[in-house]
């Protein structure tokens, strides 16, 4: 089950209340320090016959007081070195509570990932979808780690013939959120009915990374915000373009339910900037997010 944590609660006296253990607690939440746990966090609270994965953070982790790098390096299965340098962390020994980390087992390789997207640009009309989402949609993160050294690369591919890798060109540049050459070689592709409605969102991405909003996030395309990480709970639809902060990342569903085709339901908790609703966003396809 999920459960929200209230004042006053600690992890042993949720432990108790639901015939649960703190270990099995800290086993299915990132949870760094035991001690220290937040009003509205949301907890997976374990149950013997249903398996699911550790729920807190991919692609991204909001940071919470007590958290180090070096737990949460253990936590994802990476390493210090690994999340300090795609996240851009001069000292690994400093990190701020509500602030957002990029997860990824390595650092990418820029040349390995450009020949890569060159390939899948080659066969662009015979991709399925799973060959999309491991090159394009994974690839887009991987671009974001890389951070001023993927500029060149996607700009390059901005002219492709293939709508594609033109469009997630573009995406990940909004990953990345820098400005300046960036958003003067895409400000003309407004004039592209193809992937103008894109460009918008991109160019604003990045306009709010330069004011320091780097957590705000925009929907892409119409989705669902759900009342519950359940798929028959009642929902209200969100226009593209709608700007939402995430509260916490990577929510697996409390009772395994499974989305086609990525299997598990996924979700996201986020709250909606313009009314301060919050609610739940369901991952699409293979378990991706659709916000940049």
């Amino acid at each position: 089950m999920l459960y929200q944590v209230k004042t006053g609660d600690s992890l042993y006296s949720i432990a108790k209340r639901f015939s649960t253990t703190v270990d099995a607690i800290l086993k299915a939440n990132v949870i760094c320090n035991p001690n220290l746990i937040f009003k509205d966090q949301l907890l997976i609270i374990p149950e013997p016959d249903i398996e699911l994965p550790k729920a807190g953070g991919f692609p991204y982790y909001v940071v919470r007081s007590g958290d180090t790098l070096t737990c949460l390096a253990r936590q994802f299965n990476t390493s210090v070195a690994v999340l300090a340098a795609i996240n851009k962390i001069p000292n690994p020994n400093i990190i701020y509570a509500n602030t957002e980390l990029l997860i990824g087992p390595e650092i990418p390789d820029a040349q390995k990932l450009f020949l890569a997207w060159q390939e899948a640009e080659k066969n662009c009309d015979n991709l399925n979808s799973l060959q999309v989402h491991g090159t394009y949609y994974i690839g887009s993160f991987q671009w974001e780690a890389l951070g001023n050294k993927a500029i060149p690369y996607l700009l390059s591919f901005l002219n492709s013939s293939c709508i594609l890798t033109r469009a997630y060109a573009i995406l990940s540049l909004g990953r990345v959120g820098l400005n300046g050459k960036v958003t003067k070689a895409l400000k003309p592709l407004l004039n592209d009915p193809e992937i103008s409605s894109l460009v918008k969102i991109v160019l604003r991405r990045i306009a709010l990374n330069s004011m320091g909003q780097k957590r705000t996030r925009i929907l892409l395309g119409d989705n669902e915000l759900y009342t519950a990480p359940y798929l028959n709970s009642p929902h209200t639809i969100l226009p593209n373009g709608t700007e939402v902060v995430v509260l916490q990342w990577y929510i697996p569903s409390p009772t395994g339910e499974e989305m086609p085709p990525g299997g598990l339901a996924l979700w996201d908790y986020v709250m909606v900037l313009r009314t301060n609703l919050r609610g739940f966003l369901l991952r699409k396809g293979y378990q991706e997010i659709s916000l940049i």
